[in-house]
């Protein structure tokens, strides 16, 4: 072959490949607009759905429309009817007015002065309810350890504080004493209630509690006949809607009773002592804490002005615990005579009433009753599970259940006929190593 002829081959050659790239370069962006128009295409105007199988089996059938019928009754009388499914709630906000009336005898015991002869005294209101005003509670003072004519100075400390000493050094001055009534003085001195005793000096408020002090007891009868006014305002903001416990119709002349007269608002102590378990004898005398539970439920889609309050008590502490038995709580007047300061200390035992206004009341929303719905239909899966796994795991004819459930698809590569791309396939050299795969299912 003449050198000029091998030119012409090596040229044409040269030319073809030239040719065939430009082809391949012309047709790529075109595969590639085609391959973002299908999916562009499959992804958003392209609907799939399941594929359902139908089983013409009457016992399986019958199980499947069951539990549906019973996840349907369960929708409608549990989560919309029973549960309220259909309304929108919201939990009161409110306050109370508390007037508390009653006298009673009161007896002083272990009385040195400060006493009348018979020793005994009359409370009102305004000696047993201390303070006189709380925000929704109140409080009524049962027994009393009153220290009258205490001053700043030195004296001996008392023998319930069990100080005893024998010794100046047993009394470290300067130091507060256990029940941080006073500074010891550093002095072992003799007790003034028992001379043959000797206890530690303190610096204190003297007389100091329990050795010149006067112990009032309140008659327990007489404390039950105190009545109580509760006189309560609630609102409930999302319903625009605001309520008394007191209304125009309401008689003054009762009294509060679950059974025959629960709308009363006013209360006997006596009665709220009986409903509790507890000694009544050691709650008096050592004092307790009871809670009053108002409960605001009402349903606003009937007339509102149907709505009272219900009433529950519980006592949270009472007085007989082994540890801490009681409420007490201790309390200081103090005045001048001749430029030097006194002062009454009181320590007061008594009952604590605290009251809860609670409660959830409603009203019809469709939000809320589109919302239970939706979440009960969920539970209808229930029935696909449970006829599923009879089906595929139970019945006799589960092997032709799961053949017309699953169909397998067998994934295999292949390369491409040549007739289909005659263009594309004489582009590539026989040299070339690349190959152009189509999937088959």
């Amino acid at each position: 072959m003449s050198p000029e002829n091998s030119l012409r081959i090596v040229m044409g050659i040269s030319i073809g490949k030239s040719n065939s790239l430009s082809n391949l370069q012309k047709q790529m962006p075109l595969s590639i607009k085609k391959f973002l128009t299908n999916c562009a295409t499959d992804t958003f105007l392209t609907y799939s759905t399941v594929k359902v199988v139908q089983v013409p089996n009457t016992c399986v059938a019958s199980v499947y429309r069951v539990i549906q019928c019973v996840i349907i009754a369960y929708i409608a009388f549990y989560i919309v009817w029973y549960k309220k499914g259909y309304q929108q709630f919201q939990e009161p906000r409110g306050t109370s007015i508390i007037k508390v009336k009653g006298i009673t005898k009161v007896t002083g015991n272990n009385s040195i002065q400060f006493t009348k002869p018979s020793s005994s005294y009359l409370w009102d209101t305004p000696e047993y309810q201390i303070p006189p005003l709380e925000n929704n509670a109140f409080f009524i003072a049962t027994r009393q350890i009153v220290t009258h004519n205490q001053t700043q100075r030195n004296c001996d400390s008392a023998m319930d504080d069990k100080l005893f000493c024998t010794h100046d050094s047993n009394c470290t001055q300067d130091q507060p004493t256990p029940n941080t009534f006073g500074y010891y003085t550093g002095n072992c001195v003799s007790s003034s209630t028992n001379s043959s005793v000797k206890v530690c000096e303190i610096n204190a408020w003297c007389p100091e509690e329990l050795t010149r002090s006067v112990e009032y007891v309140a008659n327990a009868n007489d404390i039950q006949d105190f009545t109580v006014y509760l006189k309560t305002m609630v609102t409930f903001t999302l319903f625009d809607i605001n309520m008394r416990n007191v209304r125009d119709d309401t008689n003054f002349s009762c009294r509060y009773d679950k059974h025959s007269n629960p709308r009363c608002p006013i209360l006997r102590i006596g009665d709220i002592l009986n409903t509790l378990n507890t000694n009544k004898s050691a709650l008096l005398r050592e004092g307790g804490l009871i809670e009053i539970r108002q409960d605001w439920t009402c349903n606003f889609d009937f007339d509102a002005d149907k709505c009272y309050p219900t009433l529950a008590f519980s006592l949270l502490q009472s007085g007989d615990d082994k540890q801490s038995p009681g409420v007490n709580y201790r309390s200081a007047q103090k005045y001048r005579v001749d430029d030097e300061d006194y002062r009454i200390l009181s320590k007061i035992y008594g009952l604590r009433f605290v009251l809860a206004i609670t409660g959830k009341s409603g009203q019809f929303d469709i939000v809320n009753l589109f919302v239970a719905i939706g979440s009960g239909i969920g539970f209808m899966v229930i029935a696909d599970i449970v006829c599923d796994a009879i089906f595929m795991y139970i019945h006799r004819s589960r092997k032709k259940y799961r053949e017309g459930k699953f169909k397998t698809c067998n994934i295999k590569l292949s390369k491409i006929d040549h007739a289909k791309y005659p263009t594309s396939r004489t582009s590539l050299s026989e040299g070339d190593e690349t190959s152009i795969y189509k999937i088959h299912f």
